[in-house]
């Protein structure tokens, strides 16, 4: 019966060592820090799959200010926002302004069925296994994050955005 609590302990130590090693690892090594959103600096370029199977490149937006905002449709907080979102696209849209919402880990069934429901024409696309929302440190849903024209990440946003803080932030991204 020692012996087996001796083992026991030796082997739960080992596990938790290897588990801590790894962690170090995945957080110092294996994540590729040179593509990360900062503020301040130029937006990392992405490449998603939109709702219907085309597929949208961020650097394809450049010479637009741009909200990406990511989001999931069972985001209480998210479903809120929408309405704003989707006014501020219609609103802003022909002075040079762009939408990504960028739905997380969700299908284009899912998310279809959910834009068609809540009558929203915004441009989505889909990060199924949360690459881009890793790469923009994202924490919470939604976050907005608010992009210059010239692909400068000047702004973001943790929570569910007002009307007025929208109109605000792109008013201060719309280009001259």
């Amino acid at each position: 019966m020692e012996r087996f609590s001796i083992w026991l302990r030796r082997s739960v130590f080992a596990v938790l060592f290897v588990a801590l090693i790894f962690t170090i690892y995945r957080h110092y090594f294996a994540i590729d820090k040179t593509q990360e959103a900062v503020i301040g600096e130029v937006t990392p370029n992405f490449r998603l799959q939109t709702i219907n199977d085309g597929e949208l490149e961020l650097k394809d937006l450049r010479g637009q200010a741009l909200l990406i905002n990511f989001w999931g449709s069972w985001c209480t907080p998210c479903k809120n926002e929408m309405p704003a979102i989707q006014n501020a696209y219609e609103q802003y849209k022909n002075d040079g302004f762009e939408v990504v919402a960028v739905n997380i880990y969700e299908s284009a069934t899912t998310v279809s069925t959910f834009l068609q429901k809540n009558n929203l024409s915004i441009p989505v696309v889909l990060d199924k296994n949360g690459e881009v929302y890793n790469t923009f440190n994202v924490r919470y849903v939604p976050t907005s994050f608010f992009i210059t024209p010239d692909g400068t990440l000047q702004s973001s946003y943790e929570g569910e955005l007002s009307k007025e803080q929208l109109d605000q932030w792109i008013k201060e991204i719309l280009p001259n």
